[in-house]
């Protein structure tokens, strides 16, 4: 079993302020995070959540209305009593997580405002957001640890369920 650690995360409106600056000398920038239809092909910024606001993940995409259609798929299918999966899709589910966004121009200034946005976060708190684990490239150094994981996941699973 697991202990519980208290960690400080910023709520989504503490991180405003950096969302302002990066887009400072923007005419018509985003002032605030957006939640409902998204544009298709949009790239952009996202922003994962607790049901009280408070930051679990942040990420960027290319085209935000996939991307996140397909992490809602996977943190809906996703049951934690049956499998083992990316810790982050386990954070999400078991939060009860919804997502907030911002687009951008391009997708490189996408990448630049998620770098910011996790920096401000760390600046505020000491530490990212808690959610990690999308990043696993096949043949990685990570894809490797995390098969590893999950075999011992399973395992320990299958003890337990032979246990009286």
């Amino acid at each position: 079993m697991g202990m519980d650690l208290i960690i400080k995360v910023l709520h989504i409106t503490e991180l405003l302020p950096a969302l302002r600056e990066h887009f400072a000398d923007t005419p018509d920038a985003p002032q605030e995070f957006t939640q409902g239809q998204i544009r298709p092909g949009s790239p952009g910024v996202y922003v994962w959540t607790d049901s009280r606001g408070a930051v679990l993940y942040i990420g960027c995409a290319l085209c935000l209305s996939a991307r996140i259609q397909d992490q809602e798929g996977w943190v809906a299918e996703y049951i934690p009593a049956e499998r083992w999966t990316l810790s982050v899709i386990h954070m999400l589910k078991e939060h009860q997580a919804r997502v907030s966004w911002v687009e951008t121009p391009d997708h490189e200034e996408a990448l630049e405002l998620e770098r910011r946005l996790i920096e401000w976060h760390r600046s505020e708190t000491g530490v990212a957001p808690p959610a990690v684990g999308w990043e696993c490239k096949l043949g990685s150094r990570r894809e490797r640890a995390q098969l590893w994981a999950q075999a011992l996941w399973r395992h320990v699973q299958d003890v337990e369920a032979r246990l009286p």
